[in-house]
């Protein structure tokens, strides 16, 4: 069952690269359609990018620098528990 569900996830794989590679009749390609686009795409998308960097960054920048309500029970530089053990 898994090498027929391989086989017919590969034949529509195939069949889409084929479909958006696929020359018209002026020789252009919907995959060139959209590399033309891609600019006014990337501009589009730059404001909501630019947004989710700074809540991510707002949100780990409380967890890295320790101002948040976490204990930081793992910053202190301390020996092993048990010192008599041996590997």
């Amino acid at each position: 069952m898994g090498l027929f569900r391989l086989l017919v996830t590969g034949a529509a794989v195939a069949a889409g690269v084929h479909y958006v590679t696929k020359k018209r009749e002026d020789g252009s390609s919907l995959l060139d359609d959209w590399k033309a686009k891609a600019p006014e795409w990337k501009e589009k998308a730059e404001p909501y990018i630019k947004q989710a960097k700074e809540q991510f960054s707002k949100m780990s920048g409380n967890v890295n620098t320790g101002s948040g309500n976490y204990s930081q029970k793992f910053d202190t530089d301390s020996s092993d528990f048990n010192s008599s053990y041996t590997s």
